[in-house]
């Protein structure tokens, strides 16, 4: 049903409700009925919370502005609740009169009784008319909580109907007793009304459509494993953020992909949804030696770590890294850094049978020379553009650094190469780069074209 639907539900209920607060409170004075002034008042109190609900829903199908980013369907909650308050209210002043009643010895006005009964029986008819077109209007609260005041009116007349009929004939305490019974059950819907309403408002999550989502993450292919999984209801509309592990082997296409298809899914699962996807490494699946430099790393004595090689024996598996330290740091201080480090490892990687820490002093960044040999970057451009794979080259720079010489490239290859694709390609190159130059370090940056 559209929103201009649910609006014109709820004013036809409105309209409905009004008419029947005129004919029953006349009926039920004329008649001295208590049975009927309570259903009178209960349509009063209906009334008002449907002019309510229905000023609420307009104002919630607004769409989402600066002050409201998210829309305004809570206003609708919010509506609801109010209606379930008010309601509540009601209730425990009609029990209250209901109760004082029963002291006292109140007969019904026969000669007006025929009045009553035609304001009951038109109230009826009322009742079926708003449950008829409330009943199909789904995700609103708004619109539910009018409903649920259509079902209530529509007991509580054939309560007051029971009561009227009884009191009729005779029995006088039935008016009473009538009276008494609607109130309970209004007391009763009303608090269901305002518990549902806060629930909402407290942003707690839905639990079927919570658990809906989390089985359907667990059977997407590709991904590792999902955390931080977050989801709230606002009126008709759902808000879910996840996070999702992914391979780290896999190109950022392949991410995207398998992000948009966790979106896809979860759409067609919950409707009118809005989904944020994050996804992340899974951190099992980093290459060992970067597992090892994030221990190190944690470190804040150790300003780098390289050279980490791994060696599975016989024995188990021997580790050695070179980390490098403040050079002005004791030898005694600088050995309590590796222990430490060694436990760490020791600790997070229990299949470490040996940790070998090298410890060197950090530098300072050396002061270089840029060196233009036409022969050397004609002989790598030459390189460069012999390989297929590479798309672009950006920059080729030569330098030298304490006796030392380095090659620094940045070229374009294929987005859509894994990084161990075009890291295999890179250490072709540099070795052709190499045997050209002779004694060097090359680096060669990869971007995607």
């Amino acid at each position: 049903m559209s929103d201009f639907d649910k609006v014109r539900a709820i004013k036809w209920s409105l309209y409905a409700i009004l008419s029947v607060v005129l004919f029953e409170f006349a009926a039920g004075f004329l008649a001295n009925s208590l049975v009927v002034i309570t259903d009178a008042a209960h349509a009063a109190l209906d009334a008002v919370t449907t002019a309510w609900l229905l000023y609420a829903t307009k104002i919630s199908l607004q769409p989402p502005d600066i002050d409201h980013t998210y829309g305004h369907e809570k206003i609708e909650t919010l509506g609801g609740q109010f209606g379930g308050i008010a309601l509540f209210g009601i209730a425990s002043l009609l029990f209250y009169e209901s109760i004082i009643r029963f002291s006292q010895s109140v007969h019904l006005s026969k000669e007006f009784a025929a009045f009553a009964f035609v304001a009951v029986f038109y109230t009826l008819c009322t009742d079926v008319f708003r449950i008829m077109i409330l009943r199909n209007i789904k995700g609103s609260i708004s619109a539910r909580a009018n409903f649920f005041n259509a079902l209530s009116d529509f007991s509580s007349t054939i309560v007051a109907l029971l009561g009227l009929t009884l009191s009729f004939f005779g029995f006088v305490f039935t008016d009473t007793l009538g009276s008494l019974f609607i109130s309970c059950m209004l007391g009763f819907l009303s608090l269901k009304l305002i518990y549902n309403a806060s629930l909402e408002l407290s942003d707690i999550a839905p639990a079927r459509e919570y658990k809906a989502v989390e089985s359907l993450l667990e059977n997407i292919d590709g991904l590792k494993g999902f955390r931080s999984l977050r989801m709230r209801k606002v009126g008709t509309k759902y808000f879910i953020d996840v996070t999702i592990l992914l391979s780290s082997t896999i190109n950022i296409e392949s991410a995207h992909n398998i992000s948009s298809t966790v979106e896809e899914r979860i759409k067609s699962l919950i409707k009118n949804a809005t989904i944020m996807v994050h996804y992340e490494p899974a951190e099992e699946e980093l290459p060992f030696s970067d597992q090892v430099e994030k221990v190190v790393m944690k470190n804040k004595n150790v300003k780098d770590v390289h050279q980490i090689i791994s060696t599975k024996t016989e024995e188990g598996t021997f580790l050695t890294l070179h980390i490098e330290v403040n050079p002005n740091l004791p030898l005694s201080e600088a050995h309590q850094i590796s222990e430490k480090i060694e436990k760490d490892i020791k600790l997070f990687f229990p299949n470490v049978q040996k940790t070998t820490v090298h410890i060197e002093a950090s530098s300072d960044t050396s002061r270089g020379e840029i060196i233009y040999e036409e022969e050397d970057i004609s002989g790598i451009t030459k390189i460069l553009a012999s390989d297929q794979k590479i798309k672009k080259v950006s920059s080729i720079k030569i330098y030298k650094s304490k006796g030392n010489k380095y090659v620094d490239i940045t070229c374009s290859f294929n987005g859509i190469d894994s990084i161990e694709e075009v890291h295999k390609e890179i250490n072709v190159i540099e070795n052709m780069i190499k045997k050209y130059t002779g004694e060097c370090v090359v680096t060669i940056h990869p971007e995607p074209f």
